[in-house]
């Protein structure tokens, strides 16, 4: 699944980027570890076909190489010393031998895990993950026709958690967490309502170098609040599936959005927007019209949105909420979203990636685009 694999190649090679800039020889190179995870839950995706199999809940084991900042970098101390590393996640879906709708997703991820707060032995964390997930069992019209959650076999993994750590000893760690994971394509193929679940987690890690406690901080620059243009361009690729049909069809997309960007802190920054979309696939659902007699102008979306941007060292986050002005049909519903990343290329210019939602949370294609950031003030 080419989206979720350019946003996994990317996260990857910052995360290596990364490290290869926090080791060093002295006592304050990041500190690796390794941690293993058990997570249960439930679901909350949206399924006709599998209540009765979704109702039984899941489990999930989790591993992980992770490395401790401590403070080489000035953006360590930033975000209070947080944690990166790479991880695998195992899922059954189904707790049953019998599952041969979903099967069990086998993820490979990497993620960011910084602190909120520190008390004594106790650390709480927001826990982020994000990678690619491969499922043997898909939608398929005559084998598994009942599968309507997911229809290829690489999908983008997303977790997000909430995780308390409690210190044991120097060199061992246990936590309980709480939080969400998703498995989707991102509507590149179709069915694809998503596999949603959310449920606790627990874990120990272990310090594989000598334990160190020492944190190094320094005096930051001063920051100076300023605001920027960021202009955005992005194109990606759909399936349709035309009711009464088997036939799969393939549309385009794309993106052109300019925001108004304040960035009040080093770390954070709002936004305003305007949207101009293009889906390829709105021929096939504009009532009353054939496909071949809906205009190009039909296709488009005119929107405006409010976002919310958090920076990383060289990945910037980015959540936006936005409403249409102008469609020709109401299919996607009124209001979208937009959560992804960008990646810091030069000072001006960043790579994007990220996915387009529709009335909701649903997925609407993957954005794949660049930005150019120009500052005004």
């Amino acid at each position: 699944m080419r989206g979720g694999t350019g946003i996994f190649i990317i996260l990857f090679s910052g995360l290596l980027s990364v490290y290869a800039q926090d080791s060093g020889k002295d006592s304050l190179k990041a500190q690796p570890y390794l941690e293993i995870l058990y997570h249960s839950g439930t679901f909350w995706s949206r399924t006709e076909n599998l209540q009765e199999q979704f109702d039984q809940g899941y489990r999930a084991f989790e591993a992980r190489i992770g490395f401790q900042t401590k403070g080489r970098r000035a953006w360590h101390q930033l975000h209070k010393f947080p944690k990166y590393g790479l991880g695998l996640h195992y899922a059954d879906l189904v707790k049953t031998r019998k599952d041969t709708i979903v099967g069990n997703p086998f993820s490979l991820f990497v993620f960011y895990s910084a602190p909120w707060l520190r008390y004594g032995r106790f650390t709480l964390n927001t826990d982020l993950s994000v990678g690619l997930s491969y499922t043997s069992l898909i939608y398929h019209p005559e084998r598994n026709p009942v599968n309507d959650v997911v229809a290829s076999h690489m999908n983008l993994y997303f977790g997000f958690n909430f995780r308390l750590y409690m210190e044991i000893s120097r060199r061992m760690h246990m936590n309980v967490g709480a939080g969400l994971t998703h498995h989707s394509n991102g509507r590149i193929h179709v069915p694809q309502k998503g596999i949603n679940s959310w449920g606790w987690s627990a874990g120990l890690n272990y310090i594989l170098s000598k334990a160190v406690d020492t944190y190094y901080y320094r005096e930051l620059p001063r920051f100076q609040p300023y605001e920027e243009l960021q202009i955005m361009a992005a194109a990606g690729t759909v399936e349709a599936i035309p009711e009464g049909d088997t036939e799969e069809l393939r549309y385009c997309n794309f993106s052109i959005t300019g925001d108004y960007a304040i960035n009040f802190n080093p770390k954070m920054a709002m936004t305003l927007g305007l949207d101009v979309l293009y889906d390829g696939s709105l021929e096939r659902a504009i009532k009353g019209m054939l496909p071949e007699e809906v205009s190009t102008y039909q296709k488009m979306y005119l929107g405006s949105h409010l976002g919310y941007q958090y920076t990383i060292h060289r990945l910037t986050l980015m959540f936006n909420l936005g409403t249409y002005f102008r469609q020709s049909s109401y299919d996607r519903g009124f209001w979208f979203g937009r959560a992804g990343g960008r990646f810091r290329l030069t000072d001006q210019v960043y790579a994007h990636l990220a996915i387009k939602t529709r009335n909701g949370i649903r997925s609407d294609w993957i954005e794949w685009g660049a930005a150019y950031y120009v500052k005004i003030r």
